[in-house]
Formats: structure tokens, C-alpha cells, sequence
């Protein structure tokens, strides 16, 4: 397998073996919160998908005919190992368009993209983009959702716990979350995840698949994260 490594952080791994070449690993399987969300929403036709955080294109395996995958990434370095240095991006099926640029700032320029599942996978390292997990940062993914479409947060992180801010920002929408934690499986190179799952569709939690994922509950006297307040301090480990 090849793998991107930023400093300790793992943002991508690939089997070279071209008939494993697909398989998503590290976070991103089918048994994780992003995984399930995609195969959940795919049952109802073609899908429209964001994702904040290119990594090494691991999502768009899950890709099919008439999908559309929109990626978001900062680093235009990272576009260009993506595309030279892994194949996931060459290999979908999907179509996908890549913007080059900080997520939330194009977002707040783009038109309601109307996406089924958006995917905001920032959070890994030990600096957070605070300004991607603020209210007004939300406000932006719901807009660019479905009203039944689903919001997947990739909240692993050894040193923060962003339960919290996550709660706190679903609660303030009026949206249902749900934690979907998988402990891995080394032999197929995926790793421990743990995912937020947001959706104003109370029918998504009632999914099958969905029948081991627990409430996320409110932290009291947590002070919810905005673009003029935030803590990380209050989400040490």
C-alpha cells in the first residue's frame, strides 16, 4: 500500500494491488459513519456529494454512474499527490470537480449545491480549522444540503474531543445526531473512527445500518462554538 502522512497524521492509504485498488481504508470504510451514510443515501438514486478535505480521494470509491462528487480542498500540493501518486480519483466511476480553495469560503460563494451527503473531513491533526466548526460554519452546510440530506463529521482526533461542539452546533439547527464509532481492522488498513452523523430526516436513523450508532448527549455549561467564540480548552482529552 502507499500512504500520505502530514507530520503523524495519516490522510490516505491505497492498496496497490489493482483488484484491491477500491477498497476504501483508513476511515473511510463501509462500516464507519461516512461509509454508511453514502451506501444509506445511494439506495435512493444518483448522489450529489460534498467533501471538505481531499486526502487522497479515498471517498469517491463509493462513487457509481450519475454521482457527483465535489471536492474541497486548500492545498493544492495535496491535489497534485492525489492525482499523481494514487488513483481512487482515476479509478471512480463518479463524476468529480475539485475546488481549490478554504472550503467555507467558497461555499459562502457558491449557490445552494443541494447535496445528499456532505462530508467535512478537517479535523484529524492537532490544529483544528476552529472556522470550520463555528455556527456560521454550519449555517453554510445546511444550506448547501438536502432537507433530507445528511451532514457526516469526522470528529477522530487523539487529543480533542469535538463531541461537544458538534452537539451543540446539531442542537441549534434542529437536527437529530448520532455517533458512529468502528474499532477497525488492521488486515484491510482501516483505522479506529469515530464519526457525527447530523440529519433533519428522522427516517435516516431508522436506517438498518444505522442500529448501532448512540446519541451524542449535551455537555452542561458547554458554550456553543461561533465565529466570534471558541475553546480548545474546553475539548481538551
Amino acid at each position: 500500500h502507499r500512504t500520505m502522512l502530514h507530520g503523524q497524521i495519516i490522510h490516505g492509504r491505497q492498496f496497490l494491488a489493482p483488484d484491491k485498488a477500491l477498497q476504501p481504508t483508513t476511515y473511510y470504510s463501509a462500516e464507519g459513519g461516512a461509509g454508511k451514510a453514502l451506501q444509506i443515501k445511494a439506495s435512493g438514486g444518483p448522489l450529489r456529494v460534498g467533501v471538505i478535505g481531499l486526502g487522497v480521494g479515498t471517498l469517491v470509491s463509493y462513487g457509481r454512474q450519475d454521482d457527483y462528487f465535489r471536492l474541497y480542498e486548500i492545498d493544492p500540493l495535496v491535489i497534485d499527490i492525489a492525482k499523481t501518486r494514487f488513483s481512487y480519483l482515476a479509478r471512480t466511476a463518479a463524476a468529480t470537480e475539485i475546488v481549490l480553495g478554504d472550503a467555507r469560503l467558497q461555499m459562502e460563494n457558491e449557490p445552494d449545491q443541494r447535496f445528499d451527503v456532505l462530508v467535512v473531513d478537517a479535523f484529524s491533526g492537532d490544529s483544528v480549522p476552529i472556522h470550520l466548526l463555528t455556527r456560521e460554519a454550519f449555517a453554510q452546510y445546511f444550506r448547501h444540503l438536502k432537507p433530507d440530506g445528511v451532514l457526516a463529521v469526522h470528529i477522530t482526533n487523539r487529543f480533542l474531543d469535538l463531541q461537544p461542539v458538534v452537539k451543540a452546533a446539531a442542537d441549534h439547527f434542529g437536527k437529530d445526531i448520532r455517533l458512529v464509532d468502528f474499532a477497525g481492522d488492521r488486515q484491510r488498513q482501516v483505522f479506529r473512527s469515530h464519526w457525527a452523523l447530523i440529519s433533519g430526516d428522522p427516517a435516516f436513523f431508522r436506517h438498518p445500518q444505522l442500529a448501532d450508532a448512540t446519541p451524542i448527549s449535551a455537555r452542561p455549561g458547554f458554550q456553543p462554538w461561533r465565529d466570534d467564540y471558541s475553546s480548545i480548552f474546553a475539548i481538551l482529552m
